[in-house]
């Protein structure tokens, strides 16, 4: 992953000078997909609250109050992060228990909670105290990838920063610089903007079985052939089972038709499969069964998280396409 000076560097500059001039608001919301460095900018920021030897703006890097904040060390910079599914009133009660507390070191006191759109209604309830009746010298920054899953209370007392993705051409560039065939890193990067996230899903061998196994099956579904229903169950399921994969596998198959209907219509943007004759004899269909199939695919992906199965899912989402 790129440092955040150079994935962020717009937002480096903004964040300096608000620093510089002592414009710290006490609530902010970083918006943006996974990999745009939202995490990052935040240990950046505190890095640069904290820096005993700030040069240009830019916090050293070198220094122990940087080092500890780099190291999850540092006092007064707390996150809260979870692996769960989200985060619940007893995380926020533990993380407001140190909000009550004096800083260790000073007054200023920098809070992060990654994945915010995980809070639940009462944690997130719980948190709002600290909107409320905030502390002078504290900041709290929630990292979001979807802003809107937040409580309106939330959004409305935060400055929300959205944070822009970088050019997927710009990301497949940067995995092929970390070594990943440039066949993988297409299709990763159009599946993450995160360079670690897509290097990590290009090593998996299984990355590539899926995306052999998807043109397979587009390839069935093309010719018609009955035999793309049997796929499913004998290849397809095998392959992913868990819901990452599953969801993962889905997105091949948007991305498949996405680049066939572009095809089709003769729209010149890079696509996730290149030259592949697969998705080239795809795109022979008629524009309306492109457009219908994609529309399928996503109203699949949005069915995997209702608690269906993923092989009656598909299995359901074949017999539309052929």
């Amino acid at each position: 992953m790129p440092e955040i000076a150079a994935l962020q560097p717009q937002l480096v500059q903004q964040f300096s000078q608000i620093v510089a001039n002592q414009r710290l608001s006490q609530a902010y919301i970083f918006n943006g997909p996974s990999g745009t460095g939202k995490a990052q900018l935040a240990e950046w920021l505190a890095m640069r609250l904290f820096c005993t030897n700030v040069q240009a703006g830019q916090p050293c890097g070198e220094c122990p109050e940087c080092q500890r904040v780099r190291g999850g060390n540092h006092p007064d910079v707390v996150w809260l992060t979870s692996d769960a599914k989200s985060i619940k009133v007893d995380d926020i009660r533990a993380l407001k228990a140190e909000m009550s507390k004096s800083g260790v070191e000073g007054t200023q006191r920098v809070f992060i909670v990654t994945d915010a759109d995980k809070l639940t209604a009462g944690a997130a309830n719980s948190l709002l105290k600290f909107y409320e009746e905030p502390v002078p010298g504290m900041t709290i920054i929630l990292t979001t990838t979807a802003k809107n899953q937040l409580l309106p209370t939330i959004l409305s007392r935060a400055q929300v920063i959205n944070f822009p993705a970088p050019a997927r051409a710009q990301v497949q560039v940067e995995l092929e610089a970390a070594g990943v065939e440039p066949r993988l890193a297409a299709v990763a990067a159009h599946l993450t903007v995160d360079v670690t996230a897509g290097v990590a899903m290009a090593e998996d061998e299984r990355f590539a079985a899926r995306l052999k196994a998807v043109l397979t099956l587009v390839g069935k579904l093309t010719q018609g052939d009955a035999e793309a229903f049997v796929l499913v169950q004998t290849t397809l399921v095998p392959l992913a089972k868990t819901l990452p994969e599953q969801q993962q596998l889905l997105a091949m198959l948007a991305l498949a038709y996405a680049d066939a209907l572009n095809a089709h219509y003769q729209v010149p943007l890079p696509g996730a499969f290149g030259d592949d004759a697969t998705i080239a004899a795809l795109a022979g269909r008629a524009s309306r069964q492109l457009s219908d199939g994609l529309a399928h695919i996503l109203a699949t992906q949005i069915r995997l998280g209702q608690n269906v199965t993923f092989q009656s899912a598909l299995e359901a989402l074949v017999l539309q396409l052929l």
